[in-house]
């Protein structure tokens, strides 16, 4: 069964003994946080990425509500430092998970007020799109319309990193000798670049369903829902910020 390119969900899922059966409990034979314990639900996965989703939606709010913008460069790097932090070594708590939405909130209230400021309306149509890219990659693994086997997994992966690759390069380009790579400028290129990654990303979206699902199917513990939340906010944080250039682009056009 294919894995998720999602380093979270998937250091998740080969866990040595994290995602285990959460088993039944005899009496007298396990301390009251240890009965507390139970197998993780569709209900628990729900919960707990509406609770980072408010918190993510909260954060964006109040960073354009108070002007907090210059926020938003600590926050991008205090967020990709404990996302890589949590991918590399999973916690099931709710802290880590909550704390990295409102690290994303300040970056996406910032990234969101930048491009509204350019093209007016393109952050709500932003919102629009993911919400419908997320429902409608629901459907399709709910329907099984669309199959995910192992070669278009590791196909994927190796379009996503190529596409890292090349991001980073420009980055690199750009500050260390002041050439532009055109991937970024809203051309020709820079656009397909773009359509790529709202691809990429709406396709992961698919194997973080997956995993979620093996996830309930192997009776894991509920406290790993909000890692299963953390997991799914990268993704969509991703399909977000690259619905949010993609629109730019069209604009510009």
């Amino acid at each position: 069964m294919p894995t998720t390119s999602n380093p979270a969900i998937r250091n998740l899922l080969t866990l040595d003994g994290a995602v285990s059966p959460a088993g039944p409990v005899r009496s007298g034979e396990a301390s009251p946080a240890v009965a507390a314990d139970r197998p993780i639900t569709l209900d628990d996965i729900t919960v707990k990425t509406l609770a980072v989703f408010a918190v993510l939606v909260a954060s964006a709010f109040l960073t354009v509500f108070l002007e907090l913008g210059y926020l938003a460069l600590p926050a991008l790097f205090a967020g990709m430092g404990l996302g890589i932090f949590l991918a590399l070594r999973p916690r099931p708590g709710a802290a880590p998970a909550l704390l990295f939405a409102a690290f994303e909130g300040v970056v996406l209230g910032e990234a969101t007020q930048f491009f509204d400021a350019l093209h007016p309306g393109a952050g709500t149509q932003a919102v629009l799109g993911t919400g419908c890219v997320f429902a409608g990659m629901l459907a399709a693994y709910r329907t099984r319309k669309v199959r995910i086997s192992a070669k278009v997994t590791r196909w994927a992966v190796g379009a996503a990193l190529g596409l890292l690759v090349l991001l980073l390069a420009e980055l690199v380009a750009w500050w260390g000798f002041g050439a532009d790579l055109g991937l970024r400028d809203g051309g020709v290129l820079a656009f397909g670049v773009s359509v790529l990654m709202v691809a990429a990303a709406s396709f992961f979206l698919l194997l973080d369903f997956e995993a979620a699902n093996r996830l309930l199917r192997s009776g894991a513990s509920h406290r790993w829902a909000w890692y299963v939340a953390f997991g799914l906010t990268m993704t969509l944080v991703w399909l977000y910020l690259e619905l949010l250039r993609l629109l730019s682009y069209l604009r510009w056009w």
